[in-house]
Formats: structure tokens, C-alpha cells, sequence
């Protein structure tokens, strides 16, 4: 039997404190799974499946809607902070001890106030193509002391630009976001690891 892949994967659907929030998952069984936090105007069918299915292999990977975004009931929430919380009551629905966070855009400020506020639900954050947690200008130390575990970087896992524009062309036909960095994907891969 195969596994399912970003494409092939049922869009499934967990309830808690009322909003009902709609996930995939795919990938492997064990592992700490990885949650992908999308970019402003974004849902689970905003992910290029070449990165989630690239992250996929050997771990469990986790796109999530968060209130009142695409297929998930509720308001959408007025604050980052409220964005977070209900990041932390859905992987609770889910009853998964740890999760790894991938924040994108705005879905990084998200990341950042879930580690803040939730640490205990973290084991690593991943943030790309983000700033500080809700547009502060300064950054907040608290986020480095409870995101502990930084992947150290290492010479064997820098690529050249080219290579890794022909490893994450999407195919044919596909039309998904595209938007990934070089730079991104060389830490996505690192990560990983």
C-alpha cells in the first residue's frame, strides 16, 4: 500500500473548543510531526508539494487551516496571539505531545507566538521569509530560549542556485505558489536531517 503524498492526501478534520480545523497528513507514521504555517491568504492547497513531500520522507508531515481560513469553521482571529492559541488547540486535538513548526510570511509570526506562549508543545521552529514576531522591531529574546535545538549549519549541505532551481521546478502543469528561495531550501533541507 503507498503512502499518501501531498496530492493524494485526504483532507481530514479534528473539533476543538467548537472550531472545527481542517488538516492533512501525510508522509511517515513515526516521527515528530512537522506543521506547515502558510503565508497571508493561504491554506493547505498553498504548498508546493515538492517542499511538503520533500520533508515528508522519513517524517510525518501536518498542513493545517486555521480558524476561518479556507475549509476550517470559526472567525478568523483578530491577533497573532489568537492565531497561535488555536494552532496549540488543534495539535492538543490531535493529543501530539511535540510538534516541529515551519512558519512562512505571516505563518512565521504565527510560529513565534505559539513557541511564546506555548513552549512546551515545541521541539523545533523553522522560520522562512518572516520578521520578528508580529512586526516588533526588535527581537525577542525569549524566542531563541524556548526554541531550543538549532541545527548547526554544515559546509556538505550548500548547493549551487542552479541545482536547486531544477530540483524544485514544479511539473508540469502545476500551478502552486513557487515561492521558495534557494537559501530556504538548502535550511529546509538541512532541517530535514
Amino acid at each position: 500500500m503507498a503512502k499518501d503524498t501531498h496530492v493524494t492526501a485526504p483532507t481530514r478534520f479534528v473539533e476543538a473548543n467548537g472550531i472545527r480545523y481542517a488538516y492533512r497528513r501525510f508522509g511517515s507514521e513515526s516521527g515528530t510531526p512537522l506543521v506547515f504555517l502558510q503565508h497571508f491568504r493561504g491554506g493547505l492547497d498553498n504548498w508546493d508539494p515538492l517542499v511538503t513531500d520533500g520533508l515528508a520522507q522519513g517524517r510525518p508531515v501536518i498542513l493545517f487551516n486555521n480558524a476561518g481560513v479556507a475549509s476550517s469553521s470559526g472567525e478568523t482571529p483578530n491577533t497573532i496571539d489568537a492565531m497561535g492559541d488555536h494552532l496549540a488547540a488543534f495539535v492538543n486535538a490531535l493529543e501530539l505531545r511535540q510538534v516541529d513548526v515551519l512558519g512562512f510570511s505571516i505563518g512565521g509570526y504565527v510560529a513565534q507566538s505559539f513557541v511564546l506562549i506555548h513552549p512546551h508543545l515545541v521541539r523545533r521552529l523553522v522560520l522562512a521569509g518572516t520578521g520578528p514576531r508580529n512586526g516588533e522591531p526588535r527581537k525577542n529574546p525569549r524566542v531563541s530560549e524556548v526554541a531550543a535545538n538549532p541545527v548547526p549549519v554544515r559546509e556538505d549541505f550548500c548547493f549551487s542556485s542552479s541545482r536547486l532551481q531544477k530540483q524544485v521546478r514544479p511539473p508540469e502543469g502545476h500551478f502552486g505558489s513557487g515561492v521558495i528561495s534557494a537559501r530556504m531550501l538548502i535550511r529546509l533541507h538541512r532541517f530535514r536531517q
